[in-house]
Formats: structure tokens, sequence, C-alpha cells
């Protein structure tokens, strides 16, 4: 078996746990941040696996887009954080910054990664027109 197999057996494994300890959460309040931490390494697991790999394909190509991720990744990050904490405080903690800057990595790189996928497919639409 590979290593990228097993990566991913590893990432479903973790999504799992996090599930898991997620619903155990609604019964046992302290197990939200085991729950939190779980699926923040989840979350990371699987855009290494799925996003980050098309990212750094072009980043030659698009290397103001590649490095701006990081920026955007911490304005929507910062943002979310600053509205939640407003509506949920009791969540308030180290555990859910994280999570939340997390959730907005992960979102930001499968917005690029699609948007860079489309490109790419549409300059080999343009190819194949070209040499019919």
């Amino acid at each position: 078996m590979d290593m990228w197999r097993k990566i991913k057996i590893a990432n479903w494994a973790l999504a799992v746990v996090a599930v898991a300890l997620s619903v155990v959460a609604c019964y046992l309040p302290n197990a939200i941040y085991w729950a939190m931490w779980a699926w923040t390494f989840a979350l990371w697991m699987f855009v290494d696996i799925v996003a980050i790999p098309i990212i750094n394909t072009n980043r030659q190509k698009h290397n103001l887009l590649a490095n701006s991720l990081f920026f955007i990744t911490i304005s929507l990050a910062v943002v979310a954080n600053i509205w939640l904490g407003n509506h949920y405080p009791a969540t308030d903690g180290f555990s859910r910054d994280i999570l939340v800057y997390a959730i907005s990595y992960t979102v930001v790189a499968f917005v690029m990664a699609g948007w860079l996928k489309l490109r790419e497919k549409q300059k080999r639409n343009k190819i194949n027109k070209k040499l019919k």
C-alpha cells in the first residue's frame, strides 16, 4: 500500500473520530475541545491531500494568488472569530480559534484550487479546439 493511500485512510479515520467526538460532546460538554481539535487535524489533512497539490502545481504561473492564500485566510478567520465571539462567547478559547482558522483555510484553498482547475480545463479545451 502506497503512502498516499495510508494518509487517506488515516484522514477518514480521523474524520470518523471527529464525528464521534462531536456526538459525545452533546452528552459530555467537556469533549467539545477534543472534537474541535479532531476536526482541525482532519481538515488540515484533507486540504493537504486534495487542494494543496493543485495549488503547488500552479504556483509558478499564479505566484501572487498562491501567496495571497495566507492573507485571505487570516482575514477571513479573524472576521469569523470575532463574529463567533460575539454570538457564542461560551466557546471562546484557543481550540475554537484554531478550528476557525482551519475552516477558513479549507474554504479559501478549495476555492483557489477549483478556480485553478477550471483555468487549466479551459486552456486544455482551447488547445483541443485549435488542434481540430
